[in-house]
């Protein structure tokens, strides 16, 4: 975790009380933060990666670092990326959107996904990269 992220940890923007042992008694305190109303725990991302650390506006939907990190073929710079740039939407529409747009992708012959905008060879393995598909 980088100077910036580890200032950040003890940003905590909204509530979350988890559902007790029987499922009971979840909380969701939402606060607008950019662009929605959002529950966001840069804490919960950073230091404890199976902790809730994020819930979109209009959904009850609750992302745990580990989601988050799934969601980025476990690639920890493009999961905080990702997490970082949330503000009202679901990660994975998120992501999609900027695999879409081109601002992200996946390399062709090692997988991994990277920035891939304004890119001709691949940060990880060095292949050539001629935009998307």
């Amino acid at each position: 975790m980088d100077n910036q992220n580890s200032e950040r940890s003890n940003v905590i923007i909204g509530s979350y009380t988890p559902p007790d042992e029987n499922g009971n008694g979840e909380i969701i305190k939402r606060v607008f933060f950019r662009q929605g109303k959002i529950f966001k725990d840069y804490g919960a991302f950073y230091n404890n990666p199976e902790e809730v650390c994020y819930i979109p506006e209009l959904s009850d939907t609750t992302y745990t670092g580990n989601n988050i990190r799934g969601m980025c073929n476990n690639q920890e710079d493009m999961a905080e990326e990702l997490f970082e740039q949330l503000d009202w939407q679901h990660p994975e529409s998120l992501k999609e959107d900027w695999l879409v747009t081109g601002e992200w992708d996946y390399c062709d012959k090692c997988g991994k996904l990277f920035d891939c905008y304004g890119k001709t060879k691949c940060p990880h393995c060095g292949s050539d990269y001629n935009g998307g598909k």
